[in-house]
């Protein structure tokens, strides 16, 4: 909805992941969005890494990273 949160950048390997950690936790706790290439089949993937203290914490990461990935899905046409 309209809550935002700060992120910083902790992390990046071109063209292979970057990693995140917001601003109010320390580096043990971070998200990373890791790309996978199948060089058979030419697919690539988009793997989601995050990190949740609860069962409740972890629908609620769930629910967001699938409406953020819809949204990027959106934009790229697919």
């Amino acid at each position: 909805e309209d809550y935002k949160q700060i992120a910083y950048l902790i992390e990046n390997k071109k063209n292979e992941r970057v990693r995140f950690c917001w601003e109010d936790n320390d580096d043990e706790y971070y998200f990373e969005f890791i790309i996978r290439s199948n060089s058979l089949t030419g697919d690539n993937a988009l793997i989601i890494v995050d990190f949740a203290d609860d069962e409740d914490d972890k629908e609620d990461a769930i629910k967001l990273w699938e409406k953020q990935v819809s949204k990027l899905q959106s934009i790229l046409g697919s």
